[in-house]
């Protein structure tokens, strides 16, 4: 049997709403690179990607099962803020943010800056590097906005300890 001892306590909170920042407040206002702009191919797999399924799967031990998931928005709309971005953000899969180009309405990927800009990065924070690894590095990110918060409620708590 399991015993706790200690002092439990609760308190009432007040949540601080904020507004998220959108995927269109990130998004350049400038040409982007053709390379970031999708083929037909590219956009027919990102459809079957993102989109609905329940598939018959059989397991090693014969069991059959029925795999499903449901559909994600496609393309990424504007007026949401953006999904957290995985390591493997810039190729084609599921969790990869596709938009709407704002110059030339075509799906394309995000961009490197794209990707920094929502982790709170500063532009070209990672501009020394190629783009496959700056979608990783983005990917495996902290949001910086977070960390700052963070850094500033331990430091006040830091402050007020009793030494």
């Amino acid at each position: 049997m399991i015993t706790f001892t200690g002092i439990i306590s609760t308190a009432k909170v007040k949540p601080i709403c904020e507004n998220p920042i959108l995927l269109e407040e990130i998004l350049l206002n400038e040409p982007v690179d053709k390379k970031f702009f999708l083929t037909d191919q590219q956009i027919e797999k990102f459809k079957y990607l993102k989109g609905s399924k329940k598939i018959l799967r059989t397991a090693k031990n014969g069991h059959q099962y029925y795999y499903s998931e449901g559909a994600m928005s496609f393309p990424d709309t504007y007026d949401n803020s953006g999904r957290t971005m995985l390591t493997s953000e810039g190729t084609i899969n599921r969790s990869t943010h596709v938009v709407v180009d704002k110059l030339t309405h075509k799906l394309r990927l995000l961009t490197p800056i794209e990707c920094e800009r929502l982790n709170q990065f500063p532009d070209n924070w990672t501009n020394t590097m190629n783009d496959k690894r700056r979608y990783f590095m983005m990917g495996n990110a902290l949001v910086t906005g977070i960390i700052k918060r963070l850094g500033k409620q331990i430091e006040i708590y830091i402050e007020n300890e009793d030494t």
